[in-house]
């Protein structure tokens, strides 16, 4: 009798042991989980929660970590992120995020990176693709220093590359050929990116060549600007889709972080 009460008790103790052990587990958890994420937002609410693996780790000192920043007070919350090109190819539904694997390690060559950024409603009808592009109007017109305006199809005829002359390492890449008949359109309706082809001339990759591209884009209310290079830019609808997905990924984080 009496061993059997000592058992049963034993079984009590221990029960109440494992839950408490599960208990603490649980709040470590949770700590744990906080501490990975980076909140960012507007007037003291976290908008976007971003895990430490989606943000650029040479730029999470730069990143304006806050919730206590009003979007217009002339310094908005924003952050830098990077992924990987396989995560990238894996949400793409056809082509190939391709790479250089001979520039292997060289900063932004294979990868997706760019800042985001919070907006204004004005701001964000007003923003757009066109926000670094030059030269843009003497080129739809081939006037002023670009009559002898260049414009190359990147990709089956959907996307055009154009320079003021065939020289120039800076272009423009629009969605339509410029047409010097026609008024030139709505700029963020036409822009699609800007490029630079630049000879990398010192260090362990002197002697090869990068064309590199920013895009910039608002989506969901917030600016992206992201670079990537040439090869890769005819996928910019889905890279865009991919980004629009991590938005509402981070913004999900915050309504299970603080529920």
């Amino acid at each position: 009798m009496c061993k059997a009460k000592r058992t049963a008790s034993t079984y009590a103790w221990w029960a109440v042991i494992t839950t408490l052990i599960g208990f603490v587990g649980l709040l470590a958890v949770k700590a744990t989980d906080r501490v990975a994420y980076h909140e960012f937002g507007v007037n003291g609410k976290a908008v976007l929660c971003v895990p430490s693996s989606d943000l650029d780790p040479d730029l999470i000192p730069d990143n304006d970590e806050s919730t206590d920043l009003a979007v217009g007070s002339g310094h908005t919350p924003g952050f830098a992120f990077l992924f990987g090109a396989s995560q990238v190819q894996s949400h793409l539904d056809t082509g190939t995020f391709r790479v250089r694997p001979e520039l292997d390690g060289l900063r932004h060559v294979n990868t997706l990176g760019g800042n985001i950024g919070f907006l204004s409603v004005p701001d964000s009808r007003r923003l757009g693709p066109a926000g670094r592009a030059r030269d843009l109007s003497d080129e739809w017109s081939a006037s002023g220093r670009c009559v002898g305006v260049v414009a190359t199809p990147l990709h089956q005829n959907d996307l055009f590359e154009v320079k003021c002359s065939a020289a120039d390492d800076y272009s423009n890449v629009l969605n339509r050929a410029p047409d010097r008949r026609e008024p030139l359109p709505e700029p963020n309706s036409v822009v699609v990116a800007t490029c630079l082809s630049e000879a990398i001339s010192a260090g362990k990759f002197v002697g090869h060549t990068l064309h590199s591209c920013r895009r910039v884009t608002v989506l969901d209310g917030f600016i992206l600007d992201y670079q990537i290079q040439k090869d890769n830019l005819p996928l910019y609808p889905q890279i865009d889709r991919f980004l629009l997905s991590k938005l509402v990924e981070w913004k999900k984080n915050c309504s299970l972080l603080h529920r």
